[in-house]
């Protein structure tokens, strides 16, 4: 099974735009946390205008702090990932980390502060049901010792393409920093079209 690191994942060729825009699922909305504000602070009061213009979205539809009632199709948020990175990062992948890093402090505040007095272990093992919660296709299977931990996502297409292998992995590499914890290991691997495995190690 191929295997990359965060960087190299951060280079990895996207998919053609119609693959991506053919994905079934829906994502909710909190998934997306406070995108809108965090784009607007790093990158201007007219970022989150430009960036629902290209994805030809109003204010109405999906405003700067989408909520759980707030359904979209899986590739809004692969795009909204994609034209960060082209349109506020000048292209460069790994730039993200700041902007994900931002949006994961505005997680569930409990659960940021019970991850910080027990360790990452608590949070990683409720990512199944968080998947379950925010995701309409495919599932997330935590294992978790330890020091260690890895998530297996099975049974959805979204979990081939480049774009979101990237972003969850990143996610989950922001999410150690606002727990206060240092990662000795985060690596990704390709588990065919439908899957995706992370490991990582504190």
């Amino acid at each position: 099974m191929k295997r990359w690191s965060l960087e190299e994942l951060a280079r990895e060729p996207r998919w053609p735009m119609e693959r991506t825009m053919a994905l079934p699922g829906q994502v909710r909305g909190n998934a997306l946390r406070s995108w809108g504000v965090h784009v607007k602070n790093r990158f201007g009061s007219t970022a989150s205008d430009k960036l629902r213009d290209r994805l030809g979205l109003t204010a109405t539809e999906l405003p700067d702090t989408p909520t759980k009632k707030h359904w979209y199709p899986l590739h809004v948020q692969i795009r909204m990932v994609q034209i960060i990175i082209d349109d506020f990062c000048d292209g460069n992948a790994k730039a993200f980390e700041s902007v994900f890093e931002e949006t994961t402090g505005t997680a569930e505040k409990a659960l940021v502060l019970a991850g910080r007095m027990t360790g990452p272990g608590l949070v990683l093992r409720m990512a199944g049901t968080y998947h379950e919660s925010v995701c309409d296709v495919g599932r997330c299977i935590p294992d978790v010792s330890s020091g260690k931990a890895t998530l297996e996502f099975v049974d959805a297409e979204a979990f081939g393409d480049p774009t979101w292998r990237f972003a969850q992995t990143i996610g989950l590499y922001t999410m150690f920093s606002s727990l206060k914890r240092k990662l000795a290991l985060i690596e990704g691997e390709d588990r065919g079209d439908r899957g995706y495995f992370v490991r990582m190690v504190w």
